[in-house]
């Protein structure tokens, strides 16, 4: 587990701490179940006061990321439809006389397994990707992403939202992060229905401005206020007080204009990214996008295989 923090910054190491986890979770990186450092052991790494830990521990448990059980440290929560799931690489014919196996020896008869594939084969086609997350001001930023790429409408909503409104799921492909997951699994019907993805070019992103000089201005455009605070903490904990910030909005083209000529990186969403390079700033961008091309053609494969 990779954790830097910078005790210069305006940012509160909370904070700091609770980004970095969340991106790492978010990423793949922090698997389910992994143990993670002991309060103490994680303040003695990075020379904190325990309580620092332990808010941001505790906050991530609140929100269903982090298990904290007395006696077994703290762990990643489970997550999705490989909850049980081993690692070992089965056919398709060792799943099948597995999963029979099971439903044999718990009492369940050749007719009621048929009875549930028949189910399957008789459920409606999905008409829509329904994309969860929890920020609001994200859903924008996730249509603009991934309306381009197919012919069904894109739709958005929150886990709370999801799990008020189960009929939802009848028509849709469930679409959403390992961040955002734990909030609703449990509410999910179909699991075939439900690609849980990794965000993963957030780290390349990072790695650009750790490679910053000293002095180096990042400016944020994004049309989420939620993405720009999240890169705001991670850039301070990577590089405290040594790089400068700046975040505008996609609709301040003459603020963009100006201050391409001063900046030494920019890092926007898919719609920041058109206006910067039509603003001349294209050779200094990188563009962060909350589902990659690998997330992509995994929905696409699904759409066409259980769609």
């Amino acid at each position: 587990m990779k954790i830097s923090i910078s005790k210069d910054s305006s940012i509160p190491i909370r904070d700091q701490l609770i980004e970095q986890l969340g991106l790492q979770i978010a990423a793949g990186t922090l698997k389910p179940h992994q143990k993670l450092p002991s309060i103490r052991a994680l303040a003695d790494r990075l020379g904190v006061h325990y309580s620092t830990i332990t808010a941001a521990y505790n906050h991530m448990a609140d929100v269903g990321l982090l298990e904290v059980r007395q006696g077994s440290g703290v762990r990643v929560a489970a997550s999705g439809p490989l909850k049980d799931a081993t690692e070992v690489d089965l056919t398709l014919k060792q799943m099948c006389d597995s999963f029979l196996a099971q439903a044999a020896e718990r009492g369940f008869s050749c007719e009621e397994v048929l009875l549930q594939a028949e189910t399957l084969r008789q459920r409606k086609p999905v008409k829509r990707l329904l994309c969860i997350d929890a920020n609001k001001d994200f859903h924008q930023v996730i249509k603009n992403e991934l309306a381009p790429h197919f012919s069904l409408p894109v739709d958005s909503i929150t886990p709370q939202e999801f799990k008020a409104n189960p009929d939802l799921q009848k028509d849709s492909l469930l679409v959403t992060s390992l961040y955002h997951l734990y909030a609703f699994q449990d509410h999910v019907v179909d699991l075939t229905r439900l690609i849980a993805c990794n965000i993963e070019p957030g780290r390349s992103d990072m790695e650009a401005v750790e490679n910053l000089q000293k002095g180096a201005l990042i400016v944020l455009v994004s049309v989420s206020p939620t993405m720009m605070h999240m890169a705001q903490n991670l850039i301070a904990a990577l590089r405290g007080e040594e790089v400068a910030v700046r975040s505008i909005e996609p609709s301040d083209t003459t603020e963009i204009k100006y201050i391409v000529r001063h900046a030494d990186l920019f890092i926007t969403d898919k719609q920041g990214a058109a206006i910067v390079k039509d603003c001349g700033g294209e050779g200094k961008m990188r563009t962060f996008q909350l589902y990659s091309q690998s997330t992509i053609d995994k929905i696409k494969e699904r759409l066409a295989k259980w769609g």
